[in-house]
């Protein structure tokens, strides 16, 4: 009687905690639900080289990608080798400078003496040269903005304007395939930002920290921002002013209510580390939204996997902006890379219409409200109240042991949360993708020891709901624990994934020999199972779990395992089919192994069917909850992912059941010594 009346205390504390700490699962979907808005940027200076390589007009290429639903350029910063490439200036070290002109132009060269005086040049500073006097009044003008006025040296001759920058210079792009080059930032070219307003496009800002010795740049920005209505910044290498002088930024987003884009980094952990970054989206309350960087695609062979990396950027991965540069195949002319980049952001834009995302509205700047003590405690005694039942119907523990750590439990709980401060989210989502998987198997392996006068539907429609139900509450968990910001954008990231994935799987075997060997002592009762003699069956069951860890393992963030061409297609086709396409974890192993492993025990009643199928069982369980610890998924996504991989799981299970008993009828009919034997 005192046992249950434990049990069902522990239930009902369970549900009551997790019920009170609602207000995180709130704050996150009310962030989610106001997040359906995409907005996809074209970069200007990418796209404006591929089209002067392809010998096409750039407003030909501003008119395409507006018809295909692109509204956004992504504008950055111009340099002096990007003037010379447009043909602006002509540019050279100060050494090419004064061999060529020593040679060729003495006299032009003697004034430069003269106006040098007694100042000492670098051989490797750079020189500009111009006869186009709107670009020389823009030199003019930045590089005195960046540098001080004894460090530009500025000679005219009849229409011909040169600046000598006498100040070291540095490699602005290093990009692996580009070769080093040294430069200098110039700011925003005004004639690009009229080019862009003049086709009905919005700019994304992409500022530059200069690498000169004066900050005069910094106020640049305000009239460009308020005169261009500018929504959006994305800093490509540093902030500007990093690292003493980046209030001036801060104040910027805060007055004008600016959105940072952070960089998604090509492993998909959490951003791009950009200098300076950190401190300013601390102190503006992290006014922010993802952003995926086509060039991370570079590696990928053919258009159409592109086009599904994008699809599931924004569909998997809460990407809310999706900034393209074109396209890179060798194989191809700068022309056709174009072409193909413009249609395929089209045919991306149908789709995500399809799938009800929001084109070209601006995006949200979401609240910064984090969780509260006070909701962190009732997560904590929800995960103490969970722990405490699993060791119940573990070990069956007398009352008063549970009792003690429940009130042990929720001592900790107390002083963590409510004196000491603790933000412990990460370690209670940690917990609950640890603990609600091996509960669910506990629970699983008992009822099914339990019942086994159930019918076989009754059997198999009750393990789903113990699979299911128990996971979906550690989604809950995870999702109520962390629930702000900076999680779904994933500034902070959930650590502890690899704990996650294995130790189940270890908890799985304590279970099953805790529900079914009990008697005996866990080394005995190892060490008995492993001298019995198998049977071919047996060894055959051992050879498909052992397939089935070495997938899980491959296909665990470890890359041992590379995905088919075959699996691939069938990705793109779940993707048509669902909202968010189901995981292969559950469709595959999971649901096939529950459903076949039910079957199998409720006929022959022999206890390594739930061992072995138990294992592939529990990949699924923490498939699913891992699907809930990819916090920059929305949760409603994760759910639709979860209850998806329930229905095409369940419809691959009764497949494979089906096929069970056909090579059951096969192996009585033709093989009967096998059906025959002890196992």
């Amino acid at each position: 009687m005192k046992q249950n009346r434990l049990k069902w205390l522990l239930w009902v504390g369970l549900g009551l905690f997790l019920l009170l700490s609602y207000s995180g699962w709130q704050l996150r979907t009310g962030i989610e639900a106001n997040n359906q808005r995409l907005i996809t940027v074209a970069d200007y200076r990418e796209i404006s080289r591929s089209a002067a390589t392809a010998n096409v007009s750039m407003d030909m290429v501003l008119n395409d990608l507006r018809a295909n639903g692109v509204e956004h350029i992504g504008l950055k910063e111009t340099s002096l080798r990007e003037l010379a490439f447009k043909g602006d200036i002509h540019l050279w070290s100060f050494a090419e400078f004064r061999s060529w002109h020593e040679a060729n132009r003495p006299q032009l060269w003697d004034s430069f003496i003269h106006t040098l005086g007694s100042r000492q040049v670098s051989p490797a500073n750079l020189v500009a040269m111009t006869s186009q006097a709107d670009v020389a009044q823009f030199l003019q003008t930045q590089l005195n903005s960046r540098y001080q006025a004894e460090q530009i040296i500025h000679l005219a001759e009849g229409e011909s304007h040169y600046f000598i920058v006498n100040s070291a210079a540095t490699v602005l792009d290093k990009r692996k395939d580009v070769q080093p080059q040294l430069d200098l930032w110039l700011g925003f070219d005004p004639r690009e930002i009229e080019q862009i307003k003049a086709h009905g496009m919005k700019i994304v800002l992409r500022p530059e920290n200069s690498k000169g010795t004066s900050l005069a740049y910094l106020k640049e920005y305000e009239p460009i921002i308020r005169d261009n209505g500018i929504k959006y910044l994305v800093f490509s290498n540093e902030v500007s002013g990093t690292p003493d002088n980046i209030d001036t930024v801060i104040d910027l987003v805060n007055r004008y209510e600016l959105i940072i884009g952070v960089v998604e980094t090509p492993e998909q952990l959490g951003y791009v580390k950009t200098p300076g970054l950190g401190e300013v989206l601390e102190k503006t309350a992290y006014p922010i939204n993802r952003v995926y960087s086509t060039t991370n695609d570079d590696f990928v062979k053919t258009v159409d996997d592109r086009y599904y990396r994008w699809v599931r950027a924004v569909v998997d991965r809460g990407i809310r902006i999706l900034y393209v540069s074109p396209f890179k195949d060798l194989k191809l002319d700068a022309g056709e890379n174009l072409n193909n980049t413009i249609e395929t952001i089209g045919c991306f834009h149908d789709t995500m219409q399809a799938k009800g995302f929001i084109l070209n509205e601006e995006l949200p700047i979401h609240p910064s409200k984090t969780t509260s003590p006070w909701h962190r405690l009732m997560v904590a005694l929800s995960l103490v109240f969970a722990g405490t039942l699993y060791l119940y119907y573990l070990f069956k523990w007398k009352p008063w042991y549970l009792y003690v750590l429940l009130l042990l439990g929720g001592a900790f709980s107390l002083l963590a949360n409510l004196f000491t401060g603790l933000d412990l989210s990460k370690l209670y989502a940690l917990g609950a993708a640890i603990l609600y998987p091996s509960l669910s198997s506990l629970l699983l392996l008992l009822y099914l020891r339990d019942h086994a006068e159930h019918p076989l539907w009754l059997k198999t429609v009750c393990s789903l709901a113990v699979v299911v139900g128990i996971n979906l509450l550690g989604g809950y968990t995870v999702i109520t624990s962390l629930a702000d910001i900076r999680y779904i954008m994933n500034i902070k990231i959930f650590s502890g994934v690899k704990l996650s994935f294995f130790l189940p799987l270890l908890l799985f075997m304590l279970n099953y020999f805790s529900c079914f060997k009990g008697q005996d002592r866990l080394s005995v009762a190892v060490w008995k199972t492993l001298q019995g003699n198998p049977s071919y069956l047996v060894l055959f069951l051992f050879a498909v779990a052992a397939a089935a860890g070495y997938y899980y393992m491959g296909r665990s963030g470890n890359n041992i395992v590379s995905v088919s061409a075959l699996e691939l297609r069938v990705r793109e086709i779940l993707e048509m089919v669902f909202l968010a396409r189901p995981r292969f974890k559950e469709i595959i192993i999971g649901y096939p192994a529950l459903l076949s492993g039910v079957y199998l025990y409720h006929k022959y009643r022999r206890e390594f069917i739930l061992f072995l199928w138990g294992l592939a069982i529990v990949v699924g369980s923490v498939s699913m909850v891992n699907s809930f610890c990819h916090v920059f998924t929305a949760a409603s996504i994760s759910l639709q992912r979860s209850l998806a991989g329930v229905v095409v799981g369940t419809g691959v299970g009764l497949g494979v059941v089906l096929g069970i008993m056909l090579l059951e009828w096969i192996a009585k009919r033709y093989f009967p010594e096998i059906i025959n034997q002890d196992y």
